[in-house]
């Protein structure tokens, strides 16, 4: 095995000692069981240090279709790992499921994490024995599923380390040390690392606890971090706001009045630097001018005497450029989020809507019916409704439909989260769910209606919210693909400068720009989306045209990642919405086949293949 970290020209550089091999050590890259890339992992020691890599097996892996196989082959290099340092290891993760394959998930120091290594011919517990004989390493006492790995070279970092401060050593380490991760991938390079959950802060019973809501706990640490690294190793955690969870809960802030409002991602107004915020002119030929919203005349003139849509494409053309009249988009937004077959009839709709509010209500008595006694024996359904308590309490509190004290609607849009719980047990609540619902509620003004909307959403989004982060990790590979496409200078720029897995735009991605726009904005921008017209990944050529617009200033102050996350923050209540609309269809006209062999299938929104398990698969089940 040659030495991929650096080349000295000295054979006692060069020399490495493997200390542990294992072959069908295996990622899986999509979001589909059938999607895997066998590969050999192994631990080898150089120089006196310990380094970890993992090499795809060759050719396709046995238990992937050949079409599939083709897709994954391009795979290979991408998640291929040379030589990663356990110095910038913090802890690494295992699962044992009560069925299928035992995992790991490796959590650097950053806070970034490596795909899932399934062990599908056993070796995790050879694994762990020989970490322990060349690292320090510990098993946490707060999740026994967790082993911290830290070699202690830095004093600072040992020191930190020991206080089990929450996000207090990837602080240190990342002040004491730079990045010698070194990947395959020439352009590619550093993408595969997705984001991961902090150290759990509460014990709990349950194993299983959503790790989505995990990651969005790190993520927001990043952010606070950009924002004051010093004051993030001293503060005390447990007063930082007034609706937090204690010590380790940072959520996204919702829009609200200030004393809702979570400091730790959306920008405070005065943090909004007072110069304009200049942008590029596009280079390219702009897209169509936005039209009018389409009326109740137009839209009568879609349907047939029976109801039916006549000309779908022509529709979802008509919305994409101009929206929905609000008056119709009670009525419109069930065509485009899928609950109403656009050759349906009047009557079909009406059946379909009695059928399903009974449907509804029956799933509902489902948590309706437990009593507090029933309550503390269920672990799951506790956590879960008090965090969805806790944020239907700050979601859009300024829109006048939910504000005010004793709120009917925040009621009913904390009802409609607890019984999509018990609809999608697997998938859960997750926060950033509620900010989807709420502008359903307010434009369906209905609990049954809004549930299967919301319902119908999250078949095209679920996959955002998923423990592995799959989705999300998918949208961001296809992001940094098409950036390389459409603004090469700017894609060269954040190599240059670690950037590459734009984390920056993980909120922009995962809410689909909830906090960048007003309510009415964002409502307009949404029913645009869902038209799918020029592509189901539209939301990814509008990340590149914002991007690309403040190219000019970003490459110019030479934004490190910090620098940028808290500058791609500030945008919220910036950007012109029409003119970043118009730029992301001209960018999405120019990529063609090309933007679009950038985004690997099954990327959300694209509808998930459904598998015997349902429709989100989760980590502890069976691939």
């Amino acid at each position: 095995m040659r030495n991929d970290l650096a080349d000295r020209g000295s054979d006692e550089t060069a020399r490495i000692d493997v200390v542990y091999e294992k072959e069908r050590v295996t990622i899986h890259p999509t979001q589909y069981g059938s999607g895997r890339i066998s590969g050999k992992l192994r631990l080898f020691l150089q120089q006196g240090s310990l380094f970890l890599s993992w090499e795809p097996s060759e050719g396709a892996d046995s238990l992937s279709t050949s079409s599939m196989g083709v897709e994954l082959e391009k795979y290979r290099n991408l998640y291929t790992i040379k030589a990663l340092p356990l110095s910038d290891v913090r802890f690494i993760r295992r699962h044992t499921p009560t069925f299928g394959y035992d995992y790991i998930i490796i959590v650097l120091s950053s806070g970034l994490a490596f795909p899932p290594f399934y062990f599908y011919n056993g070796g995790i517990r050879e694994l762990f024995a020989t970490l322990k004989q060349h690292v320090f390493i510990i098993r946490s006492d707060d999740d026994p599923n967790v082993f911290l790995v830290n070699d202690f070279q830095d004093p600072l970092q040992k020191s930190l380390s020991s206080l089990e401060l929450p996000g207090v050593a990837s602080v240190a380490n990342a002040m004491s040390r730079q990045n010698s991760l070194s990947f395959t991938g020439s352009v590619d390079e550093a993408r595969h690392v997705s984001h991961y959950g902090s150290k759990q802060k509460h014990k709990s019973n349950d194993p299983g606890r959503d790790l989505s809501i995990q990651v969005l706990e790190k993520f927001s640490l990043v952010t606070k971090f950009a924002r004051d690294t010093t004051s993030s190793l001293f503060r005390d955690n447990s007063g930082a706001h007034a609706y937090g969870r204690q010590q380790h809960e940072y959520v996204f802030d919702n829009k609200a009045s200030d004393t809702h409002k979570n400091q730790y991602i959306a920008p405070e107004k005065e943090s909004i630097p007072s110069a304009p915020l200049e942008s590029d002119p596009l280079p390219l030929v702009w897209g169509k001018q936005r039209d009018r919203p389409l009326s109740v005349e137009e839209w009568t003139a879609f349907l047939d005497p029976e109801g039916r849509v006549m000309d779908s494409k022509a529709l979802r053309k008509k919305v994409f450029y101009g929206g929905v009249d609000h008056v119709l988009r009670k009525e419109v937004w069930k065509f485009l989020l899928g609950c109403h077959e656009y050759d349906s009839t009047y009557a079909e709709r009406e059946y379909l809507a009695a059928m399903k509010r009974a449907e509804y209500e029956a799933i509902k008595s489902q948590w309706k019916s437990i009593s507090a006694t029933q309550a503390k024996r269920f672990t799951k359904f506790r956590e879960r409704k008090g965090l969805i308590d806790k944020d239907v309490v700050r979601t859009d509190r300024s829109v006048p439909y939910y504000e005010g004290d004793d709120n009917r609607n925040v009621v009913v849009l904390r009802d409609i989260l607890l019984t999509y719980s018990f609809y999608n047990f697997d998938l859960g609540y997750c926060q950033g769910m509620s900010d989807f619902l709420a502008p359903i509620l307010y434009v369906m003004e209905d609990e049954s209606e809004s549930f299967w909307c919301f319902a119908s959403l999250m078949e095209r989004l679920g996959a955002n919210f998923n423990r592995d982060q799959n989705g999300m990790h998918a949208q961001l590979l296809a992001l940094s693909k098409l950036v390389e496409l459409l603004d090469p200078p700017l894609h060269n720029y954040f190599r240059q400068n670690d950037c590459l897995n734009y984390f920056f735009c993980f909120r922009w991605v995962l809410i689909q720009f909830k906090r960048e726009f007003d309510f009415d904005q964002i409502m307009l921008l949404w029913e645009v989306l869902w038209t799918h017209y020029l592509s189901e990944h539209f939301h990814l050529y509008l990340c590149v045209a914002i991007l690309k617009r403040y190219r000019q200033r970003i490459i110019g102050e030479q934004m490190d990642f910090d620098t940028l996350l808290k500058f791609i923050n500030e945008l919220s209540g910036q950007i012109n919405l029409d003119r970043a609309i118009q730029d992301a269809e001209a960018l999405c006209t120019i990529a063609g086949e090309n933007g679009a062999s950038c985004i690997p299938p099954g990327t959300p929104p694209s509808m998930p293949i459904e598998t015997d398990g349902g429709l989100y698969v989760q980590q502890d089940e069976v691939l």
